[in-house]
C-alpha cells in the first residue's frame, strides 16, 4: 500500500499516544491539545477503517489491529529518523556525491589538475563527472552544477568564472609541417588533413570556428581521421598526422615549449570566460559548498587560458 504523505502526522500521533498510553501525556509532548490528537486519531481509523485504539474514561489501550499496525509504524519512523539524522551529520561536514555535467576538454583543463588535493582535503566527498558536448538542463537530469561557457548559461541559474577569457587556436605539431605548408587563411585549410570532431551527443561533424575583421567565419575542413573525444584529438596532433582545432589553455604549454605550433592566430577565436553554474546558493550542501570554493580558487590562481605563445612553423 502506497502511504498518503497526509497519513504521515496522524501516525506520529498514533505512535506518541500508544507509547504513552495517555492523550494528555501525548498532548503535552506534541506540544497539541488532546482535542486535537483525538481528532487526529478518529481521522487516522477513519482513514483506514479499523480501529486502533480502544478508549475509557480512564485508560487508552492498543486494539489487535492497533497493535499490528504499530510495530510497522515504529520501524518506519526509526527508519526517517535515521535518515534525518545522516542528514543533520552531513551539514556539519562535507560527504557524499557532487554530480558535474561538463564538455570533456573542461575536465581536461580545469578539473583534472586539482583532483589530487581536493581529494586529499576531502575524502568523504565523491565526484561524479558526466562529460557530455550537449547542454544539459542540470535540474531535470538530476546533476548538482555544471560547466558551460557564461552566453550558454541559461538566465535563472547562479554562474561563477572559472580561470580567464579562453581562445580556440589551430594547432599541428613541427613535423606535419615539415611535410605541408602552414595555411595563411582558413580557406586555405582546404587541402590540410585536420581531424574531425563528432560530437557523441548530435553525431553532428564540428565546423572549424573563425574571426575575421570581427566577424564569425565557420569552415567545412576534411580529414582521414575522425574521433569524439579530445584525448584521441591531440594524440593525432602530437604525432604529426593533423591539424586540430581546440581550447588554447589546454595545449599551452606545448605551444611555449615548440612541441606543438599554432596557425592563424590573426583568425582565432576568444571563446569568452567557462563558468560553474548551479540553481541556488539556498540550503546549499556543504559537499557543494567545498567543491565550488576548491575548484573556484584553484582555477583563478592557475595560468591565463587565453596568453598562448605563438611560434612560426618550420617548414
Amino acid at each position: 500500500m502506497k502511504i498518503d504523505p497526509l497519513l504521515l502526522p496522524a501516525l506520529v500521533t498514533f505512535e506518541c499516544v500508544a507509547r504513552h498510553a495517555s492523550f494528555s501525556r501525548a498532548a503535552e509532548e506534541m506540544g497539541l491539545s488532546a482535542s486535537a490528537l483525538s481528532q487526529s486519531l478518529r481521522s487516522l481509523e477513519s482513514r483506514l477503517g479499523v480501529r486502533l485504539l480502544a478508549r475509557t474514561t480512564r485508560r487508552v489501550a492498543l486494539t489487535e489491529e492497533g497493535a499490528r499496525i504499530l510495530e510497522g509504524v515504529r520501524e518506519g519512523l526509526a527508519s526517517l529518523g535515521s535518515a534525518l539524522d545522516v542528514l543533520e551529520a552531513q551539514r556539519s561536514r562535507p560527504a557524499g556525491t557532487v554530480r558535474v555535467t561538463l564538455p570533456r576538454m573542461t575536465f581536461t583543463r580545469f578539473f583534472a589538475p586539482h583532483l589530487a588535493e581536493f581529494s586529499r582535503r576531502h575524502p568523504e566527498v565523491n565526484l561524479e563527472f558526466a562529460l557530455e558536448d550537449r547542454l544539459v538542463d542540470i535540474v531535470a537530469d538530476g546533476f548538482d552544477v555544471g560547466v558551460r561557457m557564461g552566453g550558454q548559461i541559461a538566465a535563472d541559474m547562479i554562474a561563477v568564472p572559472l580561470g580567464g577569457p579562453e581562445r580556440l587556436v589551430t594547432i599541428g605539431a613541427p613535423e606535419y609541417f615539415r611535410r605541408h605548408p602552414p595555411p595563411a587563411t582558413p580557406e586555405a585549410l582546404d587541402g590540410h588533413d585536420c581531424v574531425l570532431y563528432r560530437y557523441a551527443s548530435s553525431g553532428r561533424i564540428a565546423r572549424w570556428t573563425f574571426q575575421r575583421d570581427g566577424l564569425p567565419l565557420e569552415v567545412d575542413v576534411s580529414g582521414r581521421f575522425t574521433v569524439n573525444d579530445l584525448q584521441a584529438e591531440l594524440e593525432l596532433v602530437r604525432r604529426g598526422l593533423v591539424l586540430a582545432q581546440t581550447v588554447g589553455s589546454i595545449v599551452a604549454q606545448e605551444l611555449a615549449e615548440g612541441s606543438l605550433v599554432a596557425v592563424l592566430d590573426e583568425y582565432a577565436v576568444s571563446l569568452g570566460v567557462a563558468h560553474l553554474y548551479f540553481p541556488s546558493r539556498a540550503q546549499m550542501p556543504p559537499r557543494l559548498r567545498v567543491f565550488l570554493d576548491h575548484f573556484r580558487r584553484a582555477c583563478s590562481t592557475a595560468p591565463p587560458g587565453g596568453e598562448i605563445a605563438v611560434r612560426p612553423p618550420q617548414v
